[in-house]
């Protein structure tokens, strides 16, 4: 985008003076105006502007020389803003608004936009355009934006997207196609602006009122660009001084805020003066919406209003310092033009069967192989979360792969009994191995889908015990004995083991593992042998304990029980240092490893120490 600097026109306007008996303190000239100076009575302040239009000047004078030969930039994909400046009582909201016999800019640029449209409909000959045209209505009373076509949308945020254009997510927008239908809606939104009597205006603004239109330009032929130009539309509030207006309560908030938001748009506009690194847009509601009119990407219109009484003196004389601060501002405007990626045409080629496939080109070769690649078939399950999609896979990839390790180990088995002679002496041998297979596989689907077994066992209905007091006895602790169907005949099938959560204590301990004193008081078979396999297991846990702590990584070391990052580091640095642990009492050697920590440590990972 190509970026143009443009000033920011300044324009004064002098309203009449409503009571014969008030003097005059204001004279002004084509391009001056002029007031006395309250230091010295002798002497004259003379401010220049654009133009200055004194009190015979007319609504239609002022769209014609100031506000219409912007809106040709609106048309151009530009951005247009045209805002009422003054302290209140001065005619803001007349210039803007005016009345149904004599109407304000606000109805004239709606009227002038739409005749311009039509005027280029008619001189559009080679190139065809579409015109939409939207508009929404807001207003910042007590530093909240607030919709005026949509009141439940209240206390709006106000939102910066990429190209630093400011916008108001979830602000009402209303499309029109003429000047009519802007009638219909504009004015019940006008009626729920809040305004009030005060003793210097019968309907005295209480809020910043901003009225937006959006213009988009769409080309119909190639290369069909699109236009977006903005009109702000923009009647600020007058400061007030609380003293001659005799605001009290509610009054007097509504006025501290609207002072408040124009200060800050005095500061912005020093700030932007005097080439600060940060201009304070975001301090208030109403410079974070200007911050395209003042110092930003519009053209910007600037119409000052102010009162020619001596008793409004000094807020006019405060109005013209700001509005020659103001004329300094300068605003790089570009145009917002967007051009929709075009979209390539794949030329389909006939492709013969007899062809040789190497002999076409790579298109149609890539046609051909789309054309004769069957459909896809539809996802079974469409309305599965990604998870369970992924668990199916996941489950069907691992059925595939255990039926193809049975194979294996099938094979496997046939020819160690067919070098051994095993199958002459036992011909029945690979029947019972393939009956096993097939009774392993079928509870591995018994168990994927989710069936209950052969012979369920009937629940038991446990009482609730725990306000009962019982004597204190010391009981065997047995392990759960399992079921028939808990054993799988298949070697691939094994029980999984216990998988605990990373800082996960576990209460119990080698004592409980090995019971020998509950085991020497039974002396059947099954108790000694489940006491040899409790001891084999136990040889196992510590074995896999030692295991890790010598051949695990800082990462697998953090797996374990009780540690911690810094805790892994420590073993693997000492192990790197001197060596592979011989038993449990090297870690005592590990700086910061107390012997209650060893304990804690071993004992939370099932390990027992004789």
């Amino acid at each position: 985008m190509d970026k143009k600097k443009s000033k920011v026109t300044v324009v004064v306007r002098v309203r009449p003076i409503l009571k014969i008996d008030d003097k005059n303190c204001v004279s002004c000239t084509a391009n001056s105006v002029e007031i006395f100076n309250h230091r010295n009575v002798n002497e004259n302040i003379k401010y220049d502007f654009t133009t200055v239009y004194d009190m015979s000047a007319t609504q239609q004078q002022l769209f014609q020389d100031c506000v219409k030969p912007k809106l040709l930039h609106a048309l151009q994909g530009q951005n247009v803003s045209i805002f009422a400046y003054g302290p209140t009582g001065a005619g803001k909201t007349h210039t803007m608004l005016g009345s149904p016999s004599n109407p304000g800019v606000i109805p004239r640029v709606i009227n002038g936009l739409f005749q311009r449209i039509s005027e280029e409909k008619k001189a559009c000959k080679g190139e065809q355009w579409k015109y939409s045209v939207s508009f929404s209505y807001l207003e910042i009373y007590n530093e909240k934006v607030m919709d005026l076509l949509d009141v439940k949308n209240s206390d709006l945020p106000i939102r910066e997207d990429g190209d630093k254009n400011i916008f108001v997510p979830g602000l009402a927008k209303q499309e029109i196609e003429n000047f009519d239908e802007f009638k219909v809606h504009f004015g019940p939104a006008s009626s729920n602006r809040t305004v009030a009597m005060t003793k210097l205006n019968d309907r005295s603004s209480r809020s910043h009122c901003i009225l937006l239109l959006n213009v988009k330009k769409t080309q119909l032929s190639a290369p069909f660009k699109e236009l977006h130009g903005k009109v702000y539309l923009i009647d600020l509030a007058g400061s007030e001084d609380n003293r001659r207006t005799g605001n009290q309560g509610i009054r007097l908030k509504e006025s501290g805020a609207i002072n408040k938001s124009l200060f800050v748009l005095g500061e912005v506009v020093d700030a932007i003066n005097s080439n600060l690194p940060r201009v304070p847009y975001r301090n208030s509601k109403l410079t974070r919406l200007l911050q395209d009119s003042i110092g930003g990407s519009c053209h910007s219109v600037m119409i000052t209003n102010i009162a020619p009484e001596e008793r409004y003196y000094y807020d006019t004389y405060c109005t013209l310092n700001f509005a020659s601060k103001s004329k300094k501002i300068v605003n790089n405007t570009c145009v917002r033009e967007t051009i929709p990626p075009k979209q390539e045409l794949v030329r389909k080629m006939p492709v013969c069967p007899n062809d040789d496939e190497a002999s076409l080109p790579k298109k149609a070769r890539m046609s051909a192989k789309v054309a004769n690649t069957p459909p896809v078939s539809q996802d079974p399950a469409p309305f599965l979360s990604p998870l369970l999609r992924r668990q199916n896979r996941l489950e069907e990839t691992v059925n595939q792969r255990l039926q193809e390790l049975e194979k294996n180990i099938l094979n496997q088995m046939k020819e160690m009994s067919n070098a051994s002679g095993q199958s002459a002496q036992n011909p029945d041998f690979l029947s019972q191995l393939s009956k096993q297979m097939e009774a392993s596989r079928q509870q591995l689907q018994s168990i994927a889908h989710h069936t209950p077994p052969a012979s369920p066992v009937p629940p038991q209905v446990l009482a609730d015990k725990t306000n009962i007091s019982q004597p204190k006895t010391k009981t065997s602790k047995l392990k759960r004995q399992k079921s028939a169907n808990d054993i799988s005949c298949s070697p691939l099938f094994v029980s999984q083991p216990r998988v605990f959560k990373k800082g996960f204590r576990s209460s119990a301990s080698s004592s409980r593992l090995l019971d020998t004193k509950s085991l020497s008081t039974s002396s059947s078979a099954p108790a000694a042998e489940e006491s040899l396999n409790s001891t084999d297991l136990q040889i196992t846990i510590n074995e896999e304990f030692m295991n890790r702590l010598n051949t695990s990584s800082v990462k697998d070391l953090q797996s374990l029980q009780t540690v911690g990052v810094k805790r892994a580091k420590l073993i693997f640095e000492w192990r790197e240092a001197y060596g592979c642990f011989s038993n449990y009492e090297d870690l005592k050697k590990i700086p910061g490893f107390t012997d209650k920590y060893i304990g804690n440590l071993l004992k939370s990972n099932l390990v027992a120490v004789s």
